[in-house]
């Protein structure tokens, strides 16, 4: 394909800008307004329209329809607007280029100023030449695919201030057919700030309490001409908006069966249930099983990792706050642990043909009582977990402060460096922990989920640099938690990771939610019932295509090794059915719906 910029004129008074890429190309007006597309099959006109868009801050608006200046850029054409009123100044840089399987023509935009908002600031974006047709096509938040129909708009709700909508999607995009020009086009935004999707136009808000995040904005508008059905259209989501976030591991989509120790009997439990799956599992299917790790650590929020030295503890005690929480943990005694321990347990495991993973950490939860990690500024709000690996009053870290994110990305590569010759995976439980819209704390503000996003993407990264660098496979996993709870707005940090493995306990309702986000990777959950509510497995392995779970150490506190011959033979030809298929995750038309057993009902009054 050849990209490149024209510049000829309509009329003698009317400069026109020209972009080109694979037979596509896009009239630009000189007020930066697009007036049209033509690729081989056809063309579309903004007739009758025009504009490039508006900014509103409080009751005022601005027309963008007089840029400063425009000159070329690479492989497009730049627009700079100037707000003196506010001050504000935005551009917007069109580029026309080949994807993969695709035309791209996007529109970035920066937006600058040096001074605070004085108001709320929404910014309008028109997406001539193009209307949104009632048959617009969207991947909604609760897993199902549906049509615009008669809305007026839909809400991609995360960082920023986002009104309310009927119509709220699980990733910022939409897509229709685009004939004559293809066969589909999906319009799109980056999905690191909210983005509402009218009828002609991306609108987003930036609300005064926060601004713009060194007084600096960008953001990507993409319009993609491809061929495909949704499925396609969500391909191309990921292959564009997300182009610097691969998919996960290949051997995440073979997991058939998963299983969470919280250092169970002891410690003695992780032990125990690898011989009986063992004896269980013939060896060509133990790789399709994979087996967590969790409580090893010290304390919840410093997870025996040393800042100073950027290593970890040689040795320690897990769950020695258990004098203190014993009645709600009456198993979970306190258990001596080192290094050389760790790696016997991961290598136990994977020398059986197991996979292994590593419990990563409780979301952003950290506790006062933690020397050296404690800071007043640090704390987003207060409240989470308490268990026998707290210490102290338990908060939730601000990721806006940049000591949050720099022990974070410290310790990754701490284990890395220890443990990652001997695991799989790192599961980073509770991801949910920052909501949707947080403006972080009155100290440090900002978009903290934005920042967790950035955080949950940075870590995913780190992990990827060292596949890279050591030639293995491993995954970082994310644990959003959506629909659970009825916490149908939390966001999709999965987005940015290699998938789910999440602590819902398989409940249900929230299995559809987490479809989108996870859609090219992998989507689990712990159950820590798998005895009492093992029908909640089963409804997410035969509807949703999860891994069958099981769990020892918290809940009903039964591990494989001491399930019921009864129990075990359940659990076994649901692993067998599963494993059959690799992972494909596909949206619903309409959700199934999950049918309590009377067995179940008995198990809970």
């Amino acid at each position: 394909m050849v990209c490149g910029l024209v510049i000829g004129a309509s009329c003698a008074r009317v400069p026109v800008k020209t972009l080109v890429s694979g037979g596509y190309s896009v009239r630009i007006g000189s007020d930066g307004s697009v007036l049209s597309i033509v690729s081989p099959t056809g063309t579309v006109k903004a007739v009758g329209r025009g504009g490039v868009g508006l900014v509103a801050c409080g009751s005022r608006s601005f027309p963008l329809a007089a840029p400063l200046r425009s000159t070329p850029a690479e492989s497009g054409i730049r627009f700079v607007y100037d707000v003196e009123e506010l001050p504000l100044e935005i551009e917007i840089t069109y580029r026309l280029g080949p994807g993969h399987g695709a035309v791209v023509f996007s529109r970035d935009i920066a937006l600058r100023s040096d001074s605070p908002l004085p108001e709320d600031l929404t910014v309008t974006v028109a997406i001539d030449p193009f209307v949104l047709p009632d048959g617009t096509w969207l991947p909604l938040k609760n897993g199902v695919g549906s049509d615009l129909g008669a809305a007026e708009a839909a809400v991609y709700r995360f960082a920023g201030a986002a009104p309310a909508a009927p119509l709220s999607l699980a990733l910022p995009m939409v897509t229709f057919s685009a004939g004559p020009l293809a066969e589909r086009c999906t319009l799109m935004s980056d999905p690191f700030y909210s983005a509402v999707f009218k009828r002609n136009a991306v609108a987003w808000t930036f609300p005064k309490a926060v601004g713009l995040e060194n007084n600096l904005e960008r953001r990507t508008i993409s319009t993609v001409f491809h061929q495909g059905d949704p499925d396609a259209a969500i391909g191309q989501f990921y292959d564009v908006a997300l182009a610097d976030i691969p998919p996960g591991p290949e051997w995440l989509r073979d997991i058939a069966m998963v299983d969470y120790d919280y250092l169970s009997a002891g410690g003695k439990g992780w032990f125990q249930d690898i011989d009986a799956l063992e004896a269980a599992i013939p060896a060509a299917d133990r790789a399709k099983v994979l087996l967590a790790l969790h409580g090893w650590y010290d304390f919840v929020g410093r997870y025996c990792f040393i800042p100073e030295t950027g290593r970890l503890d040689p040795q320690w005690t897990a769950f020695s706050n258990f004098p203190n929480v014993k009645k709600d943990f009456p198993s979970s005694v306190p258990v001596a642990m080192t290094l050389e321990n760790m790696h016997e347990r991961m290598r136990y495991a994977a020398s059986r043909g197991f996979r292994v993973a590593l419990y990563f950490a409780d979301g952003m939860s950290a506790g006062d009582g933690l020397a050296g990690i404690y800071e007043p500024d640090r704390v987003l709000y207060w409240g989470g977990w308490v268990g026998p690996d707290t210490k102290g009053k338990t908060y939730c870290q601000n990721p806006l402060h940049p000591a949050v994110g720099s022990f974070f990305i410290q310790y990754i590569k701490a284990l890395l460096r220890e443990f990652g010759r001997d695991i799989d995976a790192l599961v980073w439980d509770e991801t949910f922990h920052v909501d949707t819209g947080s403006l972080g704390s009155e100290k440090v503000p900002g978009y903290a989920d934005r920042s967790l996003m950035r955080l949950v993407r940075d870590l995913t990264s780190e992990v990827h640099a060292y596949n890279r660098e050591s030639g293995r496979s491993l995954a970082f996993l994310a644990s959003d938690c959506i629909g659970v709870n009825k916490w149908v707005n939390k966001p999709p940090y999965a987005l940015v990771a290699d998938g789910t493995y999440q602590d819902t306990h398989c409940d249900p309702e929230s299995w559809s939610y987490g479809i989108f986000p996870n859609y090219r990777n992998a989507l689990w959950s712990c159950n820590w019932e798998p005895v009492t509510h093992f029908d909640y497995t089963e409804f997410g392995v035969r509807e949703y295509q999860a891994a069958v779970a099981v769990s020892n150490g918290y809940g009903d506190n039964i591990g494989f090794a001491k399930m019921s011959p009864e129990m075990k033979k359940k659990v076994l030809h649901l692993f067998n059915w599963r494993k059959q298929s690799r992972t494909r995750l596909r949206w619903f038309s309409k959700l199934p719906v999950f049918q309590e057993t009377s067995a179940a009902k008995s198990d809970t009054k």
